[in-house]
């Protein structure tokens, strides 16, 4: 009985300090809820905070009127800036000469008030845009039930965009409102207003993509010639990928795919039409939601921000980065240093692309003879040697013609190397936070010179085209060595926000597992260039590439010369890097196994139905100056 007692009293104690454990992981896990809301709270960006808009009788059509009076309908874009904030009418973007700002709209006499909280804050950073036609005074205040303090005021005739900053007002202790207003009359944005605060370590993450880099170009992945000797250097600090994989072997699905952690059955975006849908989040929304300085500077295109891929960025600009600019890399640098100066010790998420190595691997002068002393002209690609690029896409040529483009493509490989990479590289060890930063450097696709005869991207899924650079340094060096695990370019996202240690959906922005048995989805629906290019549907596995191609005879027609020997199912074991020798009709287990998955794959391609939209004509003529678009 008297054990029986002790038993019982053993048990009683057992629950009791069970339920306290209990009680405390519930009061830690309440605290922790009211810290992440607080820092959510503590944004300092503006655009993300509650608003509230005093604004005049008729203000929408009044604004509507006169955006289209003053033809400002391409400037003032009323859209949703971040998949996390609230709709609102008046907060949107500013698209001024290539750059994308996100704003606060404002019309004749209007009011943008925002309930401070504690004002412990540096200083306010904001700008000012002001079209031709509008008379506005512009002003900044702070107020309370004591009074009022004014922290800017300004008059602009005229078109203008004027950046600056005040120093934040500390004499108002509580219950204080931050006021931007206006008077008079047209159209106006307060652009990027945004509390700063100086961190003594600011966390930085940057991400570099060459455009076209094809991975077995490239000296770190042992090509005979060094070419990436800024790469090889940062990959010294880093973990490098031996198998990584794009999505898809063009652009825009591409670096969907790297914005979102989605594949193209995921996010449907398959066809130049297609524009990024509203329910698909990106990473730079993330970074944003949580109070990053959040920046792009890309060469358009198929980057453009037309597809959405400005979501989450207060700038993104278009301006650099261009494919027929000799220094594109170097601009794309030169924007990223110039602007990362304003915002020096916030946190920073920087995206950074040029289309240096693309078709027609331009380079200025001086690289000519870098790896060609006989290189006598800066050509124009494959263009240069075909007679049409689209019916004569799969002719050959010279051997001597084909290896002067290889010569300027590893040259213009070179040249973005030293002139972006290694200028991030420098820039940040200037700056003393090289070792605390993460920086991912990759590319979206490769370039194909006849290896399965053809010419460029957008055609075919072979190795040369999906097979991907991707080196990423983490904080502190902290990773290093060579990962041979199968990788996608879907898994860069997850890889940034799992280590920023910010709160997001590892659903939707997952992180690789190490599964030996996974395979990669690899797609080609639709030709960005000629629609007569076959589709194709791949699977990339631990041993094997698996290729179905949807052949319509009356497509290979429109080529002259037709293709080469265009096979229906393709299999190549994975050592086999140039995958030359097509195994499909002697590995019929592994065959079986890939065209299972490919039923389920092709339902879903047939039923996919992606978000369109309408180029407009600057862009298409840009696209088809790339080489894409079929007239």
């Amino acid at each position: 009985m008297k054990k029986r007692k002790n038993l019982s009293k053993k048990i009683f104690q057992r629950r009791r300090c069970a339920l306290f454990i209990f009680f405390l992981l519930l009061v830690g896990s309440a605290l922790s809820l009211v810290k992440c809301n607080k820092k959510q709270d503590m944004n300092p960006g503006l655009t993300a905070s509650g608003l509230l808009f005093e604004l005049p009788e008729n203000a929408e059509k009044k604004f509507e009127d006169a955006v289209k009076s003053r033809d400002l309908e391409g400037i003032f874009k009323r859209e949703k800036i971040n998949f996390f904030y609230t709709d609102h009418s008046w907060i949107g973007r500013i698209k001024d000469r290539g750059v994308s700002h996100q704003a606060l709209f404002t019309i004749d006499d209007t009011k943008i008030v925002y309930k401070v909280g504690n004002p412990d804050r540096q200083r306010l950073n904001f700008s000012i845009y002001n079209p031709t036609g509008s008379k506005l005074f512009y002003r900044i205040y702070l107020e309370n039930k004591t009074g009022k303090k004014k922290l800017y005021s300004g008059f602009f005739n005229g078109l203008k965009f004027f950046s600056g900053f005040v120093k934040f007002d500390h004499s108002f202790k509580k219950d204080v409102r931050l006021v931007f207003e206006t008077r008079g009359k047209g159209p106006g944005a307060w652009v990027n207003p945004r509390f700063a605060r100086k961190k003594k370590n600011p966390r930085i993450f940057v991400c570099i993509v060459l455009d076209t880099l094809r991975y077995d170009h490239t000296s770190l992945y042992g090509y005979e010639r060094k070419t990436t000797p800024f790469i090889d250097e940062l990959a010294s600090d880093s973990l490098v990928f031996k198998r990584a994989y794009s999505s898809t072997s063009w652009t825009l699905p591409a670096h969907v795919s790297l914005f979102s952690g989605k594949n193209l059955i995921e996010h449907r975006v398959t066809t130049p039409e297609n524009r990024i849908p509203g329910d698909v989040p990106l990473v730079a929304e993330v970074f944003q939601k949580h109070g990053f300085v959040t920046a792009a500077f890309t060469g358009g295109g198929f980057v453009d921000d037309l597809y959405g891929f400005h979501r989450g960025f207060q700038v993104y600009s278009v301006l650099p980065g261009r494919v027929f600019h000799l220094r594109s890399a170097e601009m794309v640098f030169n924007h990223f240093k110039n602007y990362i100066e304003t915002y020096w010790g916030d946190d920073l998420f920087v995206f950074l692309h040029t289309y240096q190595v693309h078709a027609p691997y331009k380079f200025p002068p001086k690289y000519v003879r870098h790896f060609n002393k006989d290189l006598k002209v800066n050509l124009k690609g494959p263009g240069n040697f075909i007679r049409d690029k689209k019916t004569g896409c799969y002719a050959p040529i010279e051997e001597e013609n084909r290896r002067i483009l290889l010569d300027m493509y590893d040259t213009a490989i070179y040249y973005a190397d030293e002139a972006l990479v290694g200028g991030v590289i420098g820039y940040l060890k200037k700056k003393g936070v090289y070792d605390r930063s993460m920086i991912v450097v990759t590319s979206d696709h490769g370039e194909e010179f006849y290896d399965h005869g053809s010419w460029e991207h957008g055609h075919s899924l072979y190795n040369e085209l999906i097979r991907i650079p991707l080196i990423i340094k983490y904080p502190g060096n902290r990773e290093k060595g060579v990962d041979p695990s199968l990788v996608s370019i879907t898994d860069i996202p997850g890889t940034m926000l799992k280590e920023s240690g910010l709160p997001y959906d590892e659903s939707v922005f997952a992180v690789p597992s190490g599964d030996k048995e996974r395979v990669l989805p690899v797609l080609f629906p639709h030709s960005p260039i000629i629609k007569q290019v076959p589709p194709k549907v791949s699977f990339v596995s631990k041993d094997y590439h698996f290729i179905y191609n949807i052949i319509n005879p009356e497509d290979i027609k429109f080529f002259d010369p037709p293709p080469g020997s265009l096979e229906i199912f393709e299999l190549y074991a994975a050592e086999d890097l140039k995958e030359t020798t097509n195994l499909a009709k002697k590995r019929s287990k592994e065959m079986r196994n890939f065209r299972t998955r490919l039923k389920t794959y092709l339902r879903l391609l047939r039923d996919l139905e992606g978000t369109k939209g309408k180029l407009d004509k600057k862009l298409e003529k840009e696209l088809k100056s790339l080489g894409y678009l079929q007239d």
